[in-house]
């Protein structure tokens, strides 16, 4: 008695092996997606934390040239005009200001990077004037309008 192959289904155990080689290709593939996309968006955060830097650095320059006795309206303008907002000012014993800012970073979905500074300022007005900048670890509490 002789039987015809061709007409027989493939054996279960060939189907079963078939599925976890297709799943495990579906899993490849996706993971090599969330790997290029996490690198794309710390790729995408690096960049936008050096932008927020230089817009502070900006900002500080832009008060310097401001000169002393610049006024808290001024200094919340020149902050806006660099996309910036101020969140404290204290004038004791030289000018210290708190600035947020944030920018869009990575692929779709875009993150958003919020980075605080504070920038004390020393000897405004005078040929010497300078600032320090330093990114705080995390923003303090937001003002109160």
């Amino acid at each position: 008695m002789r039987q015809e192959r061709d007409d027989r289904p493939w054996a279960p155990s060939v189907l079963a092996a078939l599925l976890v080689l297709a799943v495990l290709a579906g899993w490849w593939c996706v993971a090599g997606k969330m790997r290029q996309f996490r690198e794309a968006s710390d790729r995408g955060e690096a960049t936008a934390a050096a932008e927020l830097d230089r817009r502070a650095g900006d900002y500080a320059e832009a008060v310097i040239a401001a000169g002393a006795g610049t006024s808290d309206d001024r200094l919340r303008t020149l902050a806006a005009e660099q996309g910036m907002d101020v969140w404290e000012i204290r004038r004791e014993p030289e000018l210290s200001l708190v600035v947020q800012s944030t920018e869009a970073y990575g692929p779709w979905p875009d993150g958003l990077l919020q980075l605080c500074h504070r920038l004390d300022f020393r000897a405004l007005g005078a040929p010497d004037a300078g600032s320090d900048l330093v990114r705080l670890p995390s923003c303090p509490t937001p003002p109160t309008p």
